[in-house]
This record gives C-alpha cells, sequence and structure tokens, in this order.
C-alpha cells in the first residue's frame, strides 16, 4: 500500500469505529488523513470501497485476537461458548461490524463481497472444526462438510437476529450451539 493510501485506510479505520459508517464521510477521512479529497479518489471510487477493506481488516483482526486468548485445546464444550460470547462482545463493541448489522445496503455489499463473505465468526469455527477433526472428538459419521453447515445455520439465525422475537439472544445462541456440539462431538 502507497503511503498516502495507509494514511487514508487507518484515518477511515479511526473514524469509522469512532463515528460508524453512517455519520463517516470523505471529507472526514481525508481531513484526518492530511490529503485532499481527489487524492482518496486516486485509491478508492466510494466511502463503501474503503469500508469493505476496513471491515475485512476489522473482521480479521477481532478473530485473531479471540483465538490468541483462549486455549484452542480445551473441551470444546467449554470453548465454544466462550469464544462465540467473546466474538460477539467484541462484534457488538466494534462500530465497524456492527455496521452491517443496521444498515441493509452495507449487510449486501459484505455478502457480496468474495473477500468479506468469511467473517470472524465463521472462519473461527472453520478452524476449530478442523482441529477437532484433527484431534479424533468429532462422531464418525460427522463430515466436515456436515458441521460447517449446521454453524451456517447458526450464522444465519446470528445474521437475522434483528428479525427474531425480543428474547435473549445470547442465551439462544449458547443453547444452539450447546445442541450442535451434542450432535457433532463423541461422548467424553
Amino acid at each position: 500500500m502507497q503511503e498516502k493510501q495507509q494514511r487514508l485506510f487507518d484515518a477511515a479505520q479511526e473514524i469509522f469505529q469512532e463515528l460508524g459508517f453512517k455519520k463517516t464521510n470523505i471529507v472526514k477521512i481525508t481531513q484526518r488523513a492530511g490529503v485532499a479529497v481527489g487524492t482518496f479518489y486516486r485509491f478508492y471510487n466510494s466511502k463503501e470501497e474503503i469500508f469493505l477493506e476496513v471491515y475485512q481488516t476489522e473482521n480479521e483482526r477481532i478473530k485473531q485476537a479471540v483465538l490468541a486468548d483462549n486455549d484452542l485445546t480445551e473441551d470444546p464444550h467449554v470453548l465454544l461458548p466462550k469464544i462465540m460470547k467473546e466474538l460477539m462482545q467484541k462484534a457488538t463493541n466494534s462500530l465497524i461490524l456492527q455496521a452491517r448489522y443496521v444498515n441493509p445496503k452495507l449487510k449486501q455489499l459484505v455478502a457480496d463481497d468474495p473477500a468479506t463473505q468469511e467473517d470472524y465468526l465463521y472462519s473461527t469455527l472453520s478452524q476449530l472444526i478442523e482441529r477437532w477433526q484433527k484431534r479424533d472428538v468429532m462422531k464418525t459419521d460427522m463430515t466436515i462438510d456436515r458441521v460447517r453447515q449446521l454453524f451456517e445455520a447458526v450464522m444465519v439465525i446470528d445474521n437475522h437476529q434483528d428479525e427474531l422475537p425480543v428474547g435473549d439472544f445470547e442465551q439462544l445462541m449458547n443453547d444452539l450451539i450447546e445442541g450442535i456440539l451434542q450432535r457433532i462431538l463423541k461422548e467424553p
């Protein structure tokens, strides 16, 4: 990345996190980066384009932070609910990641962008599933594809949580995850 492009990216990342997508504009980004508005358009076509790049970076940052904070060899029944809770808390605290849930246009942009389709939750789960298969803790009739499909159903629910009746969403997710773990894991 060129130096001016990096400054634009860094400024956008800071402002999206401080103000959210809606209150961020190109002028604020360029002012913080110390460049002219025209310079922005040498590197990006729109606020949405730079947002997708920032979103992808934030997505990866959160995933790596959660994985680094946990013992991935821990019992999956203990580990997965803990990781899911931590991922959801970090996502809730990130205006960058939250923008996807509150802005239908961004939700669609993220869904359509191949670079951002594998979000922090899905990619973290994929890594855990692969580890569990290598450790031989999954039931023999469970393929990686089947396990991913079960967790993808959880991702659909997570992505549509605003459409669910009011209730304890965190508890709902814990119940679903525990049910999936009982289905996919061998008895200890």
